[in-house]
Order: structure tokens, then C-alpha cells, then sequence
């Protein structure tokens, strides 16, 4: 019985391995998209915040994926436009996670010929929360083990996200059909 179960054991095990780099990663994230509502808040005229729509969608490594990154948040605005900046695609860029230092992983947004990308940040799940990170660019690391740059609530649907370095946005999220 122990003779023919450990070679039955292997080749199961080896199919797994198989189906984890083919197969799987297909099924490696879960996405969902959100149109979140709220406030923006210009640091150059803080007492005039204006109402502010945008479509977020959020992409979460599954654990069986291994990935560096918890996910990735994308967004754009009500009117279809796609935040960008200057960047050249080429060099590599880091995250810094508290088990040390990691490649990020290239996305289509990255490769561009105009010398631009999406501005996009980077995922850290802590508990029922999203801590967000802004993407680094050519040649930076940004540290994951720090204060975040924006903060998503899987419980409450609310976003805060500091856009740039002048607006910040406070809104709450409700998943769109997808």
C-alpha cells in the first residue's frame, strides 16, 4: 500500500505545482470595481472641497498567487480620465515590505513610449483594510512599512487617497455590476 501511495502522492503534488504556474494565475486576484463619492480636498484652499466621483477599481492578489503585493488600486475620474505621470518605464522600481526588498511587478499602465504611466498605487492588506502606496517611480523604493498614502475599508466601502501632492479624497464606495 505505501509503495504505490507515494509515487500517486508525487505525481499529485506535481500536478498541483503544474496548475500553480499555468492555470492558476488566471485565477490569481479577485477585481472588483467602485464608484466611490465624496469630498476633495485642495491643500492650496482648504475650505473649498468639491465633490468629486471616481471609478476605482481594485485588483487583491489571492495567498496561493506569492506575489510581493497585496493587489494594486487604479482609478479614474467621472468624466473617463485616467491620471498619469512622467516616468520612464525601463528602470527598476522596489518596494521595501517587512520581509525585505521587492521588485515591482511591470503592469500594462508601465509601458509607454511618451515617456508617461498610470499613476496607480500599490496594495498592503492590513486586517479588513487596504493600506495604499503610491507607485514608485524609475528607480525609487517606497517603504511599505510606513504610514500609507491612502487607506480603503473592505467593511465600510469608504476610500481616503491622497490623489497628489495638493488633493486629497474622502468619499464612500459601492461595488458597480461587474
Amino acid at each position: 500500500m505505501r509503495k504505490v501511495f507515494l509515487p500517486f502522492l508525487l505525481v499529485v503534488a506535481f500536478a498541483v505545482l503544474i496548475a500553480g504556474l499555468f492555470v492558476v494565475p488566471e485565477y490569481g486576484s479577485d477585481t472588483t470595481i467602485y464608484e466611490c463619492s465624496g469630498m476633495a480636498t485642495n491643500v492650496k484652499f482648504p475650505k473649498e472641497p468639491a465633490q468629486l466621483t471616481l471609478f476605482v477599481k481594485v485588483t487583491e492578489n489571492r495567498w496561493w498567487a506569492f506575489k510581493p503585493l497585496n493587489g494594486m488600486l487604479r482609478f479614474e475620474d467621472a468624466s473617463g480620465h485616467i491620471p498619469i505621470i512622467a516616468d520612464d518605464p525601463n528602470p527598476d522600481r522596489w518596494f521595501l515590505t517587512g520581509s525585505g526588498k521587492a521588485p515591482a511587478p511591470l503592469f500594462p499602465g508601465l509601458l509607454s513610449s511618451d515617456g508617461n504611466r498610470e499613476n496607480l498605487w500599490a496594495i498592503r492588506r492590513v486586517d479588513t483594510f487596504l493600506n495604499l502606496y503610491r507607485w514608485p517611480k524609475a528607480g525609487e523604493t517606497v517603504d511599505m512599512t510606513k504610514a500609507s498614502e491612502g487607506l480603503f475599508s473592505t467593511i465600510g466601502n469608504s476610500l481616503r487617497l491622497k490623489i497628489n501632492d495638493d488633493v486629497t479624497f474622502n468619499g464612500s464606495c459601492k461595488p458597480k455590476n461587474n
